[in-house]
C-alpha cells in the first residue's frame, strides 16, 4: 500500500486502537431461524478480529449485516465517523466498509487488470468523457498483482482462465486500490491453498499498518491464530466469548464453538492391499494440467493427492471421473480398461466424484434437500418411469438422519450452512453405492465439527472396502486422514509419503521444490 494511501486512510478513519465499529443488541431472524440473537461486539482500528463458530452460528450473517448486505431485525451497527447506523450496502460502502466474499466477484469477460480496478469502473468514472481513464495495464496494476502473489499474470489476459485460488487472490487485490477503514474477509481463504496464505498475511499486515479494522471469518483455526489479535466465538447466534489470541489455543476455541472438546482424529485402520487387484489403476494420464500421472487405489485404502494451485491435482480428479475427457493414458477398473468420457460413464462403473465447488456444481440451487439427495438415484426409486414419492421421501429422511443434516426434506439446500450443504452433496453421491470415491477439497469452507463428520464418513467408506482418493491443498488434513499421500508438482506425481513418517513440512517442501 502506498504512503499516499496510508495518509488518506489515516485522515478519514479512526486512529490505531480507537473503535472502528460497534454492534449493539443485533438480531437477525429468518422464518423459523434466529441467525443472530442480541449480539454486542466491537472492532478497533489496526487490529484483526476473528469471528469463529460452527456452521449456522451466525458468523457470515454478522459479516453481511456489517457490510449492509442484510438489515438487522433489531439492534444497530455503528461505524465510527458515519452519521447514522448502516442500513444497506451503499451506506456501508460510504462508511468505509469493504467486504471480500468467500465466492469472489470476478467478471470472466474482463481482463485481470479490469478486475483489479472493478470497483472504480463500477462507479462510472471512466465512462464520463472528461474523466481521466484508469489504466488497467499500468505499473500500479502489476504492483498490486505482485503483492497478492499474482505477479506472473498479465493484466491484459482474460480473468475467465483463472483457477479458484487465483480468482480469490485477484478479488483481494482490490483492497490496495479501494478506500476503506473496515475490511471483512468472509471465508476468503477457503478456496486458496497454503502458498497463497502468506500473501494474505502480507496483505493483512499492510492493512493493519494503515489502521484498518479487519474482520476475519474463518473455519481454519490455524489461520485464525496466525492472523488474529482477538477472537469472537459465536454459538447458536449468540456471542459466547471474546478471547485474546495470544492467551488462547485452538482446543479452547473449538470447545467454545461446539460446546465440547473435539476428539483427535484417529488414524485409519491399516489397509490390506498386498496381492489384491487395485479398484482403480491410472497409467500415464494426460489431461488439463496433468502430465504422465500413474497410481493405484485399492479397496479399503484412502489415498491423498496433495499439491499447490496449478499442480494438476484437480485435473487428475476430473479426468478419472469423467468430468473431463483425458487427453491420453489409460484408466482401469478392477483390471479392465475403461473409457470414462462422461460422469454417467463413470457412475456406470461405480465411480463417484464430489466437486470442490459445491455451490456451482454440487447441488441444484432451486431444489430442496429431498430433490438434491435423490437426484442421482431417481431411476432406482421409479416404477414404469414414475418416481415413487413416498419411497423417495422415506429414504431422504433416513439420509438426513444418517448424515446429521440440519433442515428437513423440503428445506432448500442453498439456505443451509456450508457444512450442511456439503453433507447433502456427500449423501447424494454415496447413495449410488460407489466402489471408488473421489473427494476434491471435501472440507473446504466448513467448520471443525462438520469436518469431523466428513472425516468419519471417509474412514467409514474405507472400513466398508471402498477405494477413496482425497484431493486436498491442506497437508495436515491428509496426514491424519490417509494411508498414503501422493504429492504433485508441475502436473506430475513427484513423491509418495507414508503419513506415519512424514510431516506437513515434508509435503509442502516437496510441492514447492523447483527441481524435477
Amino acid at each position: 500500500m502506498t504512503t499516499a494511501q496510508q495518509t488518506d486512510r489515516d485522515a478519514t478513519g479512526p486512529a490505531h486502537g480507537e473503535r472502528a465499529f460497534r454492534a449493539r443488541g443485533v438480531k437477525k431472524h429468518y422464518p423459523g431461524v434466529k441467525a443472530l440473537d442480541g449480539l454486542d461486539l466491537e472492532g478497533f482500528a489496526g487490529e484483526v478480529l476473528a469471528v469463529c463458530g460452527a456452521n449456522g452460528a451466525g458468523k457470515s450473517t454478522f459479516a453481511k449485516l456489517l457490510a449492509g448486505v442484510e438489515t438487522p431485525t433489531d439492534g444497530e451497527i455503528e461505524v465510527t465517523g458515519y452519521p447514522h447506523p448502516v442500513r444497506n450496502a451503499a451506506e456501508a460502502e460510504q462508511a468505509g466498509v469493504l467486504m471480500m466474499h468467500q465466492e469472489p466477484l470476478i467478471i470472466d469477460d474482463f481482463t485481470v487488470g479490469e478486475n483489479v480496478w472493478l470497483y472504480k469502473l463500477r462507479q462510472g468514472k471512466d465512462i464520463r468523457p472528461w474523466a481521466r481513464k484508469t489504466d488497467t495495464n499500468s505499473a500500479r496494476t502489476r504492483q498490486v498483482l505482485q503483492e497478492v502473489g499474482l505477479g506472473h499474470l498479465r493484466p491484459g489476459q482474460s480473468a475467465g482462465d483463472l483457477g479458484p485460488g487465483q480468482r480469490q487472490m485477484l478479488s483481494l487485490s482490490r483492497a490496495a486500490v479501494t478506500q476503506h477503514k473496515i475490511m471483512i474477509l468472509d471465508e476468503t481463504t477457503a478456496s486458496t491453498s497454503e502458498e497463497h496464505f502468506k500473501d494474505i498475511l502480507d496483505l493483512v499486515r499492510r492493512e493493519k499498518q494503515a489502521g484498518t479494522c479487519i474482520i476475519f471469518v474463518s473455519h481454519r483455526l490455524n489461520e485464525v491464530f496466525a492472523m488474529a489479535d482477538r477472537i469472537a466465538v459465536l454459538r447458536n447466534g449468540k456471542l459466547v466469548r471474546v478471547l485474546r489470541a495470544a492467551e488462547s489455543d485452538p482446543d479452547e476455541v473449538t470447545a467454545l464453538m461446539i460446546g465440547q472438546a473435539l476428539k483427535a482424529l484417529a488414524r485409519p485402520a491399516p489397509a490390506q492391499v498386498e496381492g489384491t487387484v487395485p479398484v482403480v489403476s491410472v497409467r500415464d494420464l494426460h489431461g488439463g494440467a496433468a502430465h504422465g500421472v500413474s497410481f493405484d487405489v485399492h479397496a479399503g485404502e484412502i489415498v491423498g493427492l496433495y499439491g499447490l494451485v496449478g499442480s494438476g491435482r484437480s485435473s487428475v480428479a476430473r479426468s478419472i471421473t469423467g468430468q473431463r475427457k483425458a487427453a491420453g493414458g489409460t484408466i482401469s477398473v478392477r483390471g479392465e480398461q475403461v473409457h470414462l468420457d462422461s460422469p454417467r460413464a463413470a457412475l456406470s462403473r461405480q465411480i463417484a466424484y464430489l466437486t470442490e465447488d459445491r455451490r456451482l456444481e454440487g447441488f441444484v440451487k432451486d431444489f430442496d434437500n429431498g430433490q438434491n439427495m435423490s437426484l442421482v438415484v431417481l431411476p432406482r426409486m421409479a416404477r414404469a418411469g414414475v418416481v415413487d414419492a413416498g419411497r423417495e421421501r422415506s429414504r431422504v429422511r433416513e439420509l438426513i438422519d444418517d448424515f446429521q443434516v440440519k433442515g428437513g426434506t423440503k428445506t432448500y439446500t442453498r439456505s443451509l450452512s456450508g457444512g450442511n450443504q456439503q453433507k447433502v452433496v456427500v449423501a447424494k453421491w454415496l447413495e449410488t453405492d460407489p466402489d471408488f470415491v473421489v473427494l476434491d477439497e471435501p472440507t473446504k469452507g466448513i467448520d471443525v465439527g462438520a469436518r469431523a463428520n466428513i472425516y468419519e464418513i471417509i474412514h467409514g467408506l474405507a472400513a466398508r472396502g471402498k477405494a477413496v482418493l482425497v484431493v486436498s491443498s491442506e497437508a495436515e488434513e491428509l496426514l491424519s486422514l490417509c494411508h498414503r499421500i501422493l504429492v504433485m508438482r508441475n502436473g506430475r506425481i513427484v513423491q509418495e509419503f507414508d503419513p506415519e513418517h512424514a510431516s506437513t513440512d515434508d509435503l509442502i517442501r516437496t510441492a514447492l521444490s523447483h527441481q524435477d
